[in-house]
């Protein structure tokens, strides 16, 4: 019959059939494999992502645009002003992204390099780790670091417990010892894949020891007394001196300072630690979310302060009023923070200036010189040397007007627009450091007392760090300047009578997943139930591990 086979064919046909799959499975893997989407990835290519989006993250995102740039008072809102009455939405991804995101991609990047011998990348990596975890814990106080990304781990956990902010401090300031350690004696560069400094071990170390300075500091109390010239009928507002959270940071701080071959630090403005964004599709991550909007301006509070000085940086920061564009002089205008209205009468408000919000290239600083020098001016001024911090006070002026642009001797011309036409002004405006340097409210011999020279240089730390919001108020909270955000109430506070937030709420996703462990942290801190556990009541018992410093909370509203 047609339909038999025979058998001999039958068998012949199956071991044809064998031999082709055979032939075919033999490179299975290779063929199937898509090589756009590799399963393995190059630890230095890792590092690139990591530093990319933790810099986003910081100083573009909305933590900086909408929450932190606007409640330290150099930014404002001048419409959607909600946020800048200290009302907070869902603030679960600030908490959340630095651990599925930068720490996840870093904890990658220093397993791979450990494993590789690569000590230069391993250094690079954990210097980033601890500048990522201090934005954690500076924000939000104890949180998960110990037993935080275990998720890689067959055992590792899923409900980590929360560290303290001290033990976090103390072992972030080891990380950076180790990774000083790890960069000496070696000037080999491990890849253009690092997007901050080229692969420069050199210059990973110096910003390795000047970020130990950043934390050392933070940590090192505030020891005087100020009054506050509180507002409308309020009585004045005297305090007392911060203890220092850790007790041995001078000590530390001196040693560093004392051994520059062992602990080299920034020595100039091309030491800073900065990532110089390349263009579209890699914008500056302030031009990526403004260059289409005008809903943020330079604040009331930062413009005062820069006029009072007769600070060149107002031409930085800022664009004149388009009402002065239009009919000229020149003029700049801020807009006061939180207030009760719903948008601000934006011809007659200064935007934030064209390098700063319109410039898709400009640079997202990390860290940089004039703070250095800031922390060193202040840790002599606790230490009675006056001539030695009065030097580094006015080097680090220097150096942030160097780094915006104002060199000594040269003139600062206006400028406003947007991202699609930027006019540059004819009017010039000089610049001279002797001149700023003697103005009565910079002048250094000019300051009443000690406690005076300490809030010139903390006011002139938080105006050189615009753009930097996360560090500037952390800055605030520590120090207790500028002194008008302690003077006045915002006229439409969400939470009237409580002042500035001293810390930021913690994730509702770790309320549901993280449970006892959070609710552990919250008892240990004595994190209030109310007002999303932002405040304290008394003012100081729910502070975060650093800031033991109470600072006046007001009740007079600044409306003028």
């Amino acid at each position: 019959m047609k339909y038999i086979i025979s058998t001999k064919k039958l068998i012949f046909g199956l071991f044809l059939m064998v031999g082709l799959i055979s032939a075919c499975t033999k490179n299975f893997e290779e063929l199937n494999t898509n090589p756009n989407s590799p399963v393995d990835v190059p630890a230095i290519n890792i590092f690139t992502n990591a530093v990319q989006s933790s810099i986003a993250l910081e100083l573009g995102d909305w933590i900086q645009h909408t929450y932190l740039g606007v409640w330290c008072q150099q930014w404002c809102k001048i419409q959607y002003i909600d946020e800048d009455r200290y009302m907070p939405r869902d603030m679960s991804g600030y908490f959340n992204a630095p651990y599925t995101g930068g720490l996840k991609n870093l904890k990658i990047v220093i397993d791979k390099a450990t494993a590789e011998g690569n000590n230069r990348l391993l250094a690079a990596a954990k210097v980033m780790r601890v500048w990522q975890f201090m934005y954690l814990t500076d924000l939000f106080g104890d949180v998960p670091y110990t037993e935080a990304l275990q998720g890689f781990d067959v055992d590792g956990t899923l409900h980590p417990a929360y560290d303290t902010q001290e033990s976090i401090y103390n072992a972030l300031y080891a990380e950076l010892e180790e990774a000083n350690q790890l960069l000496a004696n070696t000037t080999l560069n491990f890849g253009s894949g690092d997007i901050m400094y080229g692969g420069d071990p050199v210059q990973w170390r110096k910003f390795a020891n000047s970020l130990k300075l950043r934390l050392l500091n933070r940590a090192a109390g505030t020891p005087w007394t100020f009054t506050y010239d509180m507002a409308g009928t309020q009585p004045d507002v005297t305090t007392t001196p911060g203890a220092a959270a850790m007790a041995n940071a001078d000590a530390e701080i001196a040693k560093i300072l004392a051994n520059p071959t062992q602990y080299p630090i920034f020595e100039t403005n091309d030491d800073n630690a900065k990532l110089d964004w390349p263009g579209l599709p890699y914008r500056n991550p302030i031009y990526n979310t403004l260059y289409s909007r005008k809903d943020q301006a330079i604040s009331e509070t930062m413009v005062d302060w820069l006029k009072a000085r007769n600070d060149p940086r107002i031409h930085i920061y800022a664009q004149p009023t388009p009402n002065s564009v239009a009919t000229p002089p020149l003029n700049y205008v801020g807009f006061q923070n939180g207030r009760a209205i719903t948008s601000a009468p934006q011809p007659s408000i200064s935007l934030l200036g064209t390098k700063i919000a319109f410039t898709e290239t400009a640079p997202s600083y990390v860290m940089c010189l004039d703070e250095v020098l800031f922390i060193i001016a202040e840790h002599h001024l606790r230490g009675g040397r006056d001539g030695q911090a009065k030097n580094a006070y006015e080097d680090a002026i220097a150096a942030s007007m160097e780094r915006w642009g104002l060199d000594d001797g040269g003139s600062v011309n206006p400028t406003w627009g947007d991202a699609f036409s930027i006019t540059t002004s004819p009017i010039s405006f000089p610049v001279d450091y002797d001149a700023y340097l003697a103005q009565p409210l910079v002048s250094w011999d000019a300051a009443a007392d000690v406690a005076h020279k300490f809030q010139r240089i903390n006011e002139q730390k938080w105006a050189a760090m615009f753009g930097q919001g996360v560090q500037a108020y952390s800055e605030i909270r520590r120090t207790g300047f500028p002194e008008r955000i302690f003077e006045y109430e915002l006229e439409g506070a969400y939470y009237p009578n409580l002042g500035l937030p001293i810390r930021l709420q913690y994730a509702l996703s770790e309320e549901t997943y993280n449970t006892d462990q959070l609710a552990a942290a919250k008892a240990r801190q004595h994190v209030e139930v109310s007002n999303e556990g932002m405040f304290s009541t008394d003012g100081i018992k729910s502070q975060v591990w650093w800031h033991t410093r109470k600072n006046p909370i007001p009740t007079e509203t600044d409306v003028r």
